[in-house]
């Protein structure tokens, strides 16, 4: 049976299949989570988590997260082995009604440049306003990224 619940720092453990290749930002996350600037959400199936999406609050880029009334979606991923069975959608309903709830309008939430599919999945959730083009720095190689935004 599949639940959605709230993340927690050990939760990392069991995502590891996630961030095999990403430990610095990794660290960076659960800073951010212990200073409460971030939150998660995670999908459990039995004792297994299959998918994460992280909220943030407020980053130093206003234009993803402002702190006052927008929210920045980031990290949406779902275990391949559960993809394309509604899944996904459940979390970032789910993560949508959360930040709704705490008094939030806009949410952004970015995609690579080069993943049509991702972009046309994020359009059929609303995400349909391109607020940003950009180069995202932190990686290697450098990959260009667009921001959406949705209302709420």
């Amino acid at each position: 049976m599949i639940r959605i619940r709230k993340g927690e720092v050990k939760d990392f453990e069991k995502l590891s299949w996630g961030w095999k290749n990403s430990k610095k930002i990794l660290e960076k996350y659960i800073e951010a989570i212990k200073k409460r600037k971030q939150e998660f959400f995670v999908v459990e199936d039995k004792n297994n988590l299959i998918g994460e999406i992280h909220i943030f609050w407020k980053d130093k880029d206003k234009q993803k997260a402002n702190g006052k009334n927008r929210a920045y979606l980031s990290t949406f991923r779902i275990h391949e082995d559960f993809q394309g069975k509604g899944i996904g959608t459940k979390l970032i309903e789910h993560a949508l009604n959360y930040i709704k709830k705490k008094g939030y309008t806009q949410v952004t939430i970015g995609s690579y440049k080069d993943e049509n599919k991702t972009q046309r999945y994020y359009n059929k959730l609303y995400f349909k306003r391109k607020i940003k083009t950009d180069t995202d720095k932190s990686i290697k190689p450098q990959r260009d990224f667009i921001l959406f935004l949705r209302e709420l």
